[in-house]
């Protein structure tokens, strides 16, 4: 009898009445977790920029906080220089890469595989190792680089400097390029060639076509990368901290981080600055979109096309010498000097009698803060990528699964963070932990806070990943799986997930990078006792210890070296 009222109670359970139940709970669960982590602690920081009391005091609203911050004469220079550097920074890469786009997809350029690769492998290479590599060549005092033209051409001083505006955008050229190229490829890849053939059977050039027919042609793709690389340069802030602060150029991220770190803290400045950064991204953002609304240029129709590359004869040697150019020079001479840096005594005095040692990889390796700092990466990036995988699967799901209503708000939330600056998510965390109970503010400082907001930071990306393996997998697997008496739960853990393995994959290695190379999403959670590498190598460069940061970056670029062609070995 017993049993019979346990297989009543299944059955029950597993009738389409129940499933569209239990369904739309676990949406409204899903939505009420994502509001509580996306769009909560942006709503708190926005609304503690009008109060005067510190984060975890009672409340008292007041307007000092808006007002010392836009009467601080420094804050239009720092507007300005935000703007000024992300401009000039996306006209250079965006140029950068519709040539490489173009050398890849469309031309016969030598080894153009290769070239894609690379330029892949600029978008995972850490900012902060490759801002390291270029102070060690370009320090006005000891870079190698400016050594050696004074030495050549007997100059009186340096002739570049690292620590200025150029230099900032200088050091943001190949990832900002790699950036650019991996979103316009994939439009350049796909456009019909018989319009360029067209065009050159017109009498038109190769280079003739490639501005008159290409370019034209590829507008959207080319403007939606444009509006999307100026937003999220914007929020630079790596770059900025380590060669703007010396110079006294401040940007907008950097200058909410200043405020924190003043004594005592400025957050009443802060959660203000913080706020006016956010107002004006989602204005650009609702800028982008009305630019780009209604306009409609089709490369792809109903019949076949072909995607032939363009033989450019001589002219193909002359792309790859430039390719390879940019590859050795913005890539490969800064990793370079990197990897010198931590095998040299003194970085840049080559005057010693024994310039060349091992002692700075021994002391590493030997050094419990780095041991410990090491630890909490991995940590960081393993937890990041397992439980943010998950979480980005189970999303993804809900939105191109069900037809609940309100999955329409999930996936904005879902979107959310792409808007926010990691210095933005750090300071509203750190806002919304500390002005919590006594539970939730033991969380500060420990590495699941950050692997939190490192989860909160990457769910845009991970999330339209896995959207897209979503929609390859049939409905009908989980059809046959609920007719042969499964739950939801069991079809989706047995059946779901081990199809989307691959993608889950490619998604977690992309989180765990993330997690190993970030600074800003963590900066202001972080204590001494859960540091990661790149905050420890951070904290070396701010103390000018230059041959321990080198170790802390050559360290880290091997292990994304290591992870990126692993990936590419298993197809990932």
């Amino acid at each position: 009898m017993r049993d019979l009222m346990v297989s009543r109670r299944l059955r029950l359970l597993q009738t389409p009445a129940a499933a569209f139940f239990w369904k739309r709970l676990a949406l409204l669960l899903l939505f009420g977790l994502l509001f509580l982590t996306l769009a909560y602690p942006l709503i708190l920081l926005f609304l503690k920029s009008f109060t005067i009391s510190k984060p975890g005091q009672p409340t008292v609203w007041g307007l000092e906080g808006w007002i010392t911050a836009f009467t601080d004469p420094k804050l239009l220079v720092a507007c300005g220089n935000t703007f000024f550097l992300a401009f000039v920074r996306i006209i250079l890469s965006t140029g950068l890469a519709i040539f490489f786009a173009w050398v890849v997809t469309r031309t016969d350029t030598p080894l153009r595989g290769l070239i894609e690769q690379m330029l892949w492998l600029g978008f995972f290479l850490p900012l902060l190792p490759m801002t390291m590599g270029w102070i060690l060549l370009l320090d006005p005092y000891n870079g190698l680089l400016n050594e050696l033209f004074m030495k050549v051409f007997n100059l009186s001083a340096a002739p570049f400097n690292i620590f200025s505006y150029w230099g900032i955008i200088w050091s943001h050229l190949a990832f900002s390029t790699s950036v650019r190229f991996l979103l316009i490829t994939p439009a350049f890849r796909h456009m019909d060639a018989a319009l360029e053939e067209v065009s050159r059977t017109s009498g038109s050039s190769n280079f003739g076509t490639l501005f008159r027919i290409t370019i034209p042609l590829l507008a959207p793709a080319i403007l939606v990368s444009t509006a999307l690389g100026f937003i999220k340069s914007l929020e630079s802030f790596e770059i900025e901290l380590v060669l703007g602060i010396p110079a006294e150029i401040y940007v907008l991220s950097t200058k909410i981080y200043d405020y924190i770190h003043w004594d005592p803290p400025l957050h009443g400045r802060a959660t203000a600055l913080s706020s006016l950064f956010l107002l004006i991204i989602f204005l650009l953002i609702w800028l982008q979109r009305l630019l780009l609304s209604g306009r409609q240029y089709t490369t792809i129709t109903g019949r076949s096309f072909t995607v032939r590359p363009s033989s450019l004869g001589a002219w193909r040697w002359l792309t790859f010498g430039l390719c390879v150019l940019f590859l050795m020079v913005t890539i490969i001479l800064p990793l370079g000097a990197l990897a010198m840096g931590t095998l040299m005594e003194f970085f840049g005095n080559f005057g010693l009698e024994q310039p060349w040692t091992m002692r700075h990889w021994t002391g590493a390796f030997t050094d419990p803060i780095f041991l410990r700092s090491l630890v909490n990466t991995l940590i960081l990036g393993i937890g990041a990528a397992v439980v943010g995988t998950l979480s980005y699967a189970l999303v993804s799901y809900f939105i191109v699964r069900t037809n609940l209503p309100g999955r329409e708000w999930v996936d904005i939330l879902s979107w959310l963070p792409w808007a926010l600056p990691g210095v933005l998510i750090s300071l509203a965390l750190l806002w919304a932990v500390l002005g919590s109970g006594a539970t939730v503010k033991a969380l500060y400082g420990t590495v699941s806070l950050l692997i939190l907001a490192i989860i909160i930071k990457e769910m845009p990306l991970g999330t339209q990943i896995l959207k897209a393996g979503v929609m390859q997998i049939s409905k009908e697997l989980e059809e046959a799986s609920t007719a042969s008496g499964a739950s939801w739960f069991f079809g989706f853990r047995r059946i779901f997930l081990p199809l989307l393995m691959p993608t889950l994959g490619a998604v977690g290695l992309i989180v765990f990078i993330s997690a190993v190379r970030d600074v800003p999403t963590v900066i202001f959670l972080s204590t001494h006792s859960s540091r990661t590498l790149s905050l420890l190598m951070l904290d070396y460069i701010a103390d000018a210890n230059k041959e321990k940061a080198a170790v802390l970056g050559v360290f880290i670029v091997v292990v994304i070296f290591a992870l990126f062609f692993i990936s590419r070995l298993l197809g990932l």
